[in-house]
């Protein structure tokens, strides 16, 4: 992808439409507590860093909820 200047097609890189889409996400800290969770459940590098990417996008509740259950399956 090509990112465009200020003055070339009226706008910039903030026009381009996956650009936007980005900005438009709302992103979420693990706190401490949270990775303290994560880190007990002993889950694979790689899936662990997947956990991470969605529990960025929750709430610190639905985080905490969603690592409850992930903590029952993986059991």
């Amino acid at each position: 992808m090509l990112l465009i200047n200020n003055n070339e097609n009226g706008g910039g890189f903030e026009k381009v439409e996956v650009v936007k889409r980005y900005f438009y996400r709302i992103f979420t800290v693990l706190s401490k507590d949270v990775r303290e969770q994560l880190m007990s459940l002993n889950l694979p590098k790689d899936e662990l860093k997947e956990v991470k990417k969605e529990l960025a996008f929750l709430s610190e509740d639905k985080q905490k909820e969603f690592l409850t259950e992930l903590a029952k399956d993986n059991k």
